[in-house]
């Protein structure tokens, strides 16, 4: 068959021509929502106000080919997933090529439906990015990204926590073994003395045979007590040192150790634009239930950091002791004071805490000074 060429009209050409010529633009902005894992990385794509493209999934190294390709077709590329538990190595990977990225706290994306995704989460994503880039500052709950010196000055207090709780896991450990012999009150089985004596009772009940295999079974136990324990209160020397290096003054009732695990999670006390960003870091804040007419309070909602605010609790009931003319205590000071029902004093505690976190940030900052408010300074 013979090709025949078609003419077209004045107006068809002019109007193929100018298709062409938008092809060639650059797009605005491309916004990705990107559902993360360690082998594949499904996203979703809208370039300008287009719509939602088809989710798609590609491997790590692609997925980064494929960023740059995206630079070469719009003005703006942003992108946003989920912190979870590959770090913030993409958002650096990302930055690093002229990205903007964007981390979000992990949180249920699907909307209620029984159904559950990558390629859901990675539209939802994308959607609520949209509305972000739009105005909304409610459709994300971004995370501040630390720089790489942040993070691992930051896990050096996390390591010693890790020991901490290995530590008490190898108690429990040994206090089970003793429950399942009958002894219900092993107490601090650990120490040499209390030890002894544990073993002569079970010597006592089944002979010595039994407790000869128990005492090779709790020696194993208290060698590796003896390790993690040593590993714990070397990095617990090495932050008091840094923490004395730093602000050789400090506050009575807040340790060094205390004071710099605060400044380690914090990374930047800066970082907040006022005391409402604080407390609701430290997820103390009383949740709510309420409904026209209806008004309950709920348990603290948790959403922040739970090192943070493990620390800063301890603090609360610390400062009930050793500062008694801290001003934020004199609210809840007959709670501690008249021995006023447990539960009411826990939370006593847990208000405390969060006040105390927002002091801490006005004193970091320069904003009030101790005495300002009542706290002292040890000697």
């Amino acid at each position: 068959m013979k090709h025949v060429t078609r003419k077209l009209s004045p107006k068809a050409s002019q109007l193929r021509g100018e298709n062409v010529s938008k092809c060639n633009q650059l797009h605005e902005v491309i916004k990705l929502g990107v559902d993360t894992h360690s082998q594949q990385y499904t996203f979703a794509r809208m370039a300008d106000h287009h719509g939602i493209q088809p989710a798609q999934k590609l491997t790590p190294l692609a997925f980064l080919e494929f960023l740059k390709k995206q630079l070469t077709l719009a003005k703006r590329v942003v992108m946003v997933y989920e912190a979870g538990p590959y770090g913030f190595a993409l958002h650096r990977e990302a930055t690093a090529l002229g990205v903007e990225c964007l981390v979000c706290a992990p949180e249920r994306l699907s909307r209620g439906r029984k159904r559950v995704n990558d390629k859901i989460d990675a539209t939802e994503l994308l959607s609520r990015l949209d509305r972000h880039l739009a105005g909304n500052t409610t459709a994300l709950r971004l995370v501040r990204v630390p720089s790489i010196q942040q993070e691992i000055s930051r896990r050096l207090a996390r390591e010693r926590n890790t020991y901490r709780k290995e530590r008490q896991r190898w108690i429990a450990r040994g206090r089970s073994l003793l429950h399942s012999l009958g002894i219900h009150r092993p107490g601090r089985w650990w120490e040499p003395l209390e030890c002894d004596r544990l073993l002569k009772s079970i010597e006592g009940r089944y002979g010595q045979e039994i407790a000869a295999q128990i005492r090779q079974e709790l020696e194993r136990d208290l060698e590796m007590l003896d390790i993690v324990q040593k590993k714990r209160d070397e990095l617990t020397r090495r932050l008091c040192q840094d923490s004395k290096a730093k602000t050789p003054l400090r506050i009575k009732g807040i340790g060094h150790l205390s004071s710099e695990i605060l400044d380690r999670e914090i990374v930047d006390w800066n970082r907040f634009a006022n005391r409402r960003q604080v407390a609701s870091y430290t997820g103390l804040c009383p949740g709510e239930a309420s409904s026209g007419q209806s008004q309950m309070s709920l348990s603290i909602d948790k959403h922040g950091n739970p090192r943070l605010r493990v620390v800063l609790v301890e603090l609360a009931w610390l400062l009930s002791k050793f500062q008694p003319d801290y001003r934020r205590l004199q609210r809840w000071k007959w709670v501690f004071e008249k021995g006023a029902p447990k539960g009411m004093r826990k939370k006593a505690a847990v208000a405390l805490a969060r006040q105390l976190a927002v002091d801490l940030w006005r004193i970091k900052t320069g904003r009030v000074k101790p005495e300002d408010l009542g706290l002292k300074l040890a000697a």
